[in-house]
């Protein structure tokens, strides 16, 4: 299905669009984007960062909830639907009008970033996931180098960025109380 950016589309064109539709697009006030496929490095590097986020909250006396770059997040505030590479929520999903593919409550959000995102990601999304009363910590991790990009939300309007380019450190994620590895989310990962 091919789908023109010039058209304005109602959310309801697109959802119905959406769901028969073999690629997948993001919603942009009214405006529908194709999506480009992942590589190789992009899907092992979704894989490993969430496995690591995965066992990272396993055992955790709060619950939350990982979910794979299947789920939409609806942005109300700017009327966008967009798709993560991996997203917690804490406790239950919050859903747009019940759609169990589709929350509004982010805890903790991934991209997996490339030389042609990471402008996007770093600027563009993160500035759209901040309208979002629940977000509260964002990772952009690169395909191209070891460097995974930490941002965690300190108070309403001041937000801390750490950057990690080793190996052996330990990324916290204040938002959950746990930690991840720089190691667990690159071994075996081939870099773009």
């Amino acid at each position: 299905m091919t789908i023109t950016a010039s058209k304005t589309f109602t959310i309801e064109e697109y959802l119905e669009l959406e769901e028969r539709s073999l690629t997948k697009h993001e919603y942009h006030n009214g405006k529908i984007l194709e999506m480009a496929g992942g590589t190789t490095t992009h899907n092992q590097l979704t894989m490993t960062v969430g496995a690591e986020i995965l066992i990272a909250i396993r055992n955790q006396e709060k619950i939350f909830q990982l979910y794979s770059s299947d789920m939409k997040i609806w942005i109300e505030n700017i009327l966008r639907f967009v798709y993560p590479d991996a997203v917690t929520v804490a406790d239950q999903p919050m859903y747009y009008n019940n759609r169990r593919d589709i929350i509004t409550n982010p805890l903790l959000i991934v991209e997996v970033s490339s030389t042609g995102t990471d402008t996007y990601d770093r600027n563009g999304k993160f500035d759209l996931y901040r309208t979002l009363p629940s977000f509260q910590e964002y990772l952009i991790v690169s395909q191209e180098m070891h460097h995974v990009s930490h941002y965690f939300r300190e108070a309403p309007d001041l937000w801390r960025t750490a950057d990690y380019f080793k190996l052996d450190e330990m990324i916290p994620l204040q938002s959950m109380g746990v930690e991840i590895s720089m190691l667990g989310i690159y071994r075996g990962v081939e870099l773009a």
